[in-house]
């Protein structure tokens, strides 16, 4: 019995292959097994070889020399492998192409399929984009293509058998994360009982959901303690720190409410998908995506509960608390198990980029509705900046710009409006002009992030 089941399984992994690759041939089939053979020796030497160092920058230069592997494999121009963290691509030196690049990565980032998408031609060159889905319901990536003669189905077969062996590779990649996740914190924890660290006193875990009765007493402490806090990179003195989760939990609320009351929420993904239709098999992952995202307010409101206690460890030295160590410390008074992968997904540190999207291959709705989380909270601070540092706001507020492009897996739901005046919630058929020209992400009309930004000052 154990002989048959194995070779049912066997049988089934086989004919999965079989069929994927039915249209190569036998020279396609070596140059297919060379192409996975040189993966194989760019990951083992350049990542798994060196687990202690083992970072975003490790594993944005393996993806990197994996796309050359495929381009090869191809036999194209250009190939780029980008994370769902929105990971820069190569440039080509040819503005109208990169551009076109750019913009099939942000479409096939939001697009819940895993279709070939293209080829639109650019020039001489035909660019494809396809995201990377595989057993995920969201994409966990999206390989982008400048072909100057369109793809055979034997060029598609062998793409698809590439990502297949690609998404093993990523699979080892975030298992070998999170070992090394835990062998810090077994490591914390044996310095703990040697009596090297001075373990924390332990904080009861009630329910907060609330904002507190006495924040203003709580933040006014907080900001004795802890002068000055490091949002993003930009410096906020600590007394501001309850107009931010002031500011913080208004943005959240509001944009989730639009997207919320909106009867219909068409999202342009590259055809046109009502994320609320229900009876509709495209338009789940967009709704599971929406109910994920109510996590957001108490994620909001987490942050009035944040203490001096709290933000001791993270102040050490005259050091300024983080936007990271705010949501670490958070994550701690959640109770709510998706607001915890939320908030553990969150943070400000760039570099790590690509370690986060390894993560979130786990939590594929969890990413995406912590990068939404993000953006709010960089609206919140520039409000608060505009409002309560005018004199420094120009300044300032540099660094918030330069940080929401950075955001991609937000902006299918965030670029909605030139000004919220003209959300249509009111009995206004948005399937129908001058409304169907509003719709989020319509191509020609979405507004840049600083438009966004003047819509909230407004």
């Amino acid at each position: 019995m154990a002989e048959e089941r194995v070779r049912t399984l066997i049988d089934g992994y086989w004919k999965e292959w079989e069929e994927a690759l039915a249209n190569l041939s036998r020279g396609e089939y070596a140059q297919l097994a060379t192409a996975i053979g040189a993966l194989d020796t760019v990951w083992d030497r350049h990542l798994f070889a060196h687990p202690e160092s083992f970072g975003g920058a490790e594993i944005g230069y393996a993806r990197a020399l994996s796309a050359t592997i495929l381009a090869r494999l191809l036999e194209v121009d250009y190939a780029a492998l980008a994370s769902v963290a929105g990971s820069e691509i190569p440039l080509t030196g040819d503005e109208c192409l990169d551009a076109s690049l750019a913009t099939a990565r942000q479409e096939a980032l939001d697009t819940f399929s895993d279709e070939l998408l293209g080829p639109v031609k650019v020039g001489t060159s035909l660019v494809y984009a396809q995201p990377m889905l595989l057993d995920s319901p969201v994409p966990i990536g999206v390989v982008v293509i400048a072909s100057r003669e369109t793809l055979s189905p034997q060029q598609k077969s062998l793409l698809e058998g590439f990502l297949r062996h690609l998404d093993t590779r990523l699979d080892v990649a975030e298992h070998l994360l999170r070992l090394r996740w835990r062998s810090l914190d077994l490591e914390f924890e044996v310095k703990k009982l040697k009596g090297e660290i001075t373990p924390p006193e332990p904080v009861a875990r009630i329910k907060r959901v609330t904002i507190p009765e006495d924040v203003v007493s709580s933040m006014a402490e907080l900001a004795r303690a802890v002068p000055k806090l490091s949002l993003f990179s930009v410096p906020l003195p600590t007394e501001l720190f309850v107009e931010f989760c002031r500011q913080y939990d208004t943005v959240t609320d509001t944009y989730l409410k639009i997207l919320e009351k909106a009867e219909h929420l068409y999202l342009d993904v590259p055809s046109g998908v009502d994320a609320k239709d229900e009876d509709s098999k495209h338009a789940k992952p967009y709704l599971r995506l929406l109910e994920v995202m109510a996590s957001l307010r108490q994620v909001a409101k987490l942050m009035y509960h944040i203490s001096a206690d709290n933000l001791a460890p993270y102040s050490v030295g005259g050091r300024a608390p983080t936007f990271a160590d705010l949501t670490r410390v958070a994550k701690g008074l959640a109770e709510n198990e998706t607001t915890q992968h939320i908030l553990d997904i969150m943070n400000d540190d760039g570099e790590e980029a690509e370690l986060d999207a390894l993560s979130a291959r786990r939590y594929p709705y969890e990413f995406r509705a912590a990068n939404t989380g993000e953006v709010f909270a960089l609206l919140a601070l520039h409000r608060t900046l505009k409002e309560r540092l005018p004199d420094q706001f120009r300044t300032l507020s540099r660094p918030i710009l330069e940080a929401l492009q950075t955001y991609q897996a937000a902006k299918a739901y965030l670029l909605s409006y030139d000004l919220f005046e003209d959300v249509p919630l009111r009995g206004a058929d948005r399937t129908q002009p001058p409304d169907a020209e509003k719709l989020v992400l319509y191509r020609q009309n979405a507004p840049s992030f600083g438009v966004l930004l003047a819509a909230f000052g407004s």
